[in-house]
């Protein structure tokens, strides 16, 4: 084979090369561009179900968080109303005051009692369907136990006497308080944690 020839192989040899380097070179890259866009797809799934997730927990949190705040504006009058119509209720007449002035007392502080106790028997049903839906268990066992505490003080009222209510009342108020505050907390952590998440830029 003259030099010719042998120039015109290696040419075309040479080319057949690098068009198949060329050509693996785009293979390489076109499979690495597709695995980078379904691990892109895949964490945009990833982070649009957290987000709804979070979106959903947030809703209950507030509504939660709100149930909370109305039954401490009553929770207190609601046993404190009570306490003083058993008081009545074990009052003997006197000259001073006798049996028409009790009755008439009593039946003013069970009217009012009987409010109270409505609107709050309202407020504790709902937080206590809210603290069972998407709440994490730390949390929901401390709404759940203060909650359990308040319902208490009742029997405690029955049971024990007005004195021991209002000595447990102000325990009890700290645990609701605790329990709202704790809401709060995490309701925080999660406008938190999405103000701090990563953006990604659509893709083109």
């Amino acid at each position: 084979m003259d030099l010719q020839g042998v120039s015109g192989l290696w040419t075309v040899g040479s080319f057949l090369l690098g068009q198949a380097v060329i050509f693996s070179g785009a293979l390489i890259n076109n499979r690495a561009q597709g695995r980078r866009e379904r691990l892109a797809r895949e964490e945009e799934r990833l982070r649009a179900l957290a987000d709804r997730r979070d979106t959903f927990e947030l809703t209950h949190l507030q509504d939660l968080h709100s149930a909370l705040s109305e039954l401490l504006i009553v929770a207190e009058d609601n046993i404190k109303a009570w306490c003083r119509w058993h008081r009545l209720a074990a009052r003997r007449p006197s000259r001073a005051l006798p049996q028409e002035e009790i009755d008439r007392r009593r039946s003013e502080v069970e009217t009012e009692a009987t409010e109270l106790d409505q609107t709050a028997r309202q407020h504790s049903e709902q937080i206590s369907r809210l603290a069972w839906l998407v709440l994490p268990d730390q949390l929901r066992m401390k709404v759940v136990r203060a909650q359990g505490q308040y319902e208490h003080l009742e029997e405690v009222l029955t049971e024990d006497g007005p004195d021991a209510a209002e000595e447990a009342l102000s325990h009890v108020m700290s645990q609701l308080h605790a329990a709202q505050r704790a809401v709060a907390d995490r309701i925080r952590e999660i406008y938190s944690s999405q103000e701090t998440a990563p953006r990604r830029a659509p893709h083109r």
